[in-house]
């Protein structure tokens, strides 16, 4: 894990604030390089790289005959940072903690400059970092927690959770758990937890982890999965599982620009997702996830 002296914090922090203007900047309207470099104090050849990392996180970046740079955002609304709000973020970067557990999720979503750059405002929620912390902690020592007053979409319930919490994905987002009571492992939304109590208990469960795709299901066997998608299909996939990143690549395929090429264990999490978004995307392969879909579609009735 990448660390910084206190000589190198504050280059850090303005680096951070740099992009975070640039890309409030790119999101307002359209901009050459030149007047990008001289909106954020640097230089058109610095600025470069800080369009390749944009492009390399995740934001989908246009240019016009003029040379002319922006954010295509689609129909997705996002949080847009002013150029005064990123002064904001400031105390809050420097009060996390190297040996947080959040570092390392941080760390794996920007790289700046040679280094891993601290940059995901929505882990900067104090409560939220917290309860990451407590259920890092607890995995280490193989605890049980009981997630206090858990939101349920699937069953539109908020109740106690008596877990055995595994682990976490890249972006810290989603608890991989074993259930005893259910006993199965499922994946919690950090989101959605309240409170967490660590108990005294020990984890009960020693089967192996099971595989779980990056839309929270698991299966037997892997299976793999094309899809071809529109900007505002991708823009939506990286938001809501920021983990797909490394298995999309560009494509020209009007109106794809995206192909995602990954392995599932489950039709049901990405089904989900399709369906949601059946105009934005196209399934290429398997066949068999097609006929999953046809026959959820044949068997809706209103």
């Amino acid at each position: 894990m990448t660390s910084f002296s206190n000589d190198d914090t504050g280059t850090e922090q303005a680096k951070i604030e740099r992009v975070l203007r640039l890309i409030s900047l790119l999101k307002e309207r359209r901009r050459t390089v030149p007047q990008l470099a001289r909106a954020v104090n640097t230089s058109p050849r610095s600025m470069y790289r800080y369009l390749k990392l944009l492009d390399k996180i995740g934001y989908h970046l246009e240019n016009d005959e003029q040379n002319r740079y922006w954010i295509f955002e689609g129909e997705s609304t996002t949080i847009t940072f002013t150029v005064e709000e990123t002064a904001i973020l400031r105390p809050s970067l420097s009060g996390l903690k190297a040996s947080s557990p959040l570092y390392a999720s941080i760390e794996r979503k920007i790289y700046l400059t040679s280094e891993l750059v601290p940059l995901a405002a929505e882990l900067l929620d104090r409560h939220r970092a917290q309860i990451v912390t407590q259920l890092n902690e607890a995995i280490k020592a193989k605890r049980q927690v009981r997630l206090l007053r858990y939101h349920s979409s699937n069953s539109n319930s908020t109740t106690d959770r008596l877990v055995e919490p595994l682990s976490f994905t890249d972006d810290f987002s989603t608890l991989n758990a074993y259930e005893p009571q259910s006993q199965k492992t499922k994946t919690f939304k950090v989101s959605r937890i309240e409170d967490l109590e660590v108990l005294a208990g020990l984890q009960e469960n020693d089967l192996p982890n099971p595989e779980i795709d990056i839309f929270g299901w698991t299966g037997p066997e892997p299976i793999f999965v094309e899809l071809h998608l529109t900007p505002t299909a991708y823009q939506l996939l990286i938001e809501e599982h920021p983990a797909a990143r490394p298995y999309l690549e560009r494509i020209k395929a009007v109106p794809y620009s995206y192909l995602l090429s990954i392995e599932v264990r489950s039709f049901v999490g990405i089904g989900r997702f399709i369906l949601g978004l059946h105009q934005n995307i196209a399934v290429v392969q398997p066949q068999e996830l097609k006929d999953y879909l046809n026959e959820i579609v044949a068997g809706m009735g209103y």
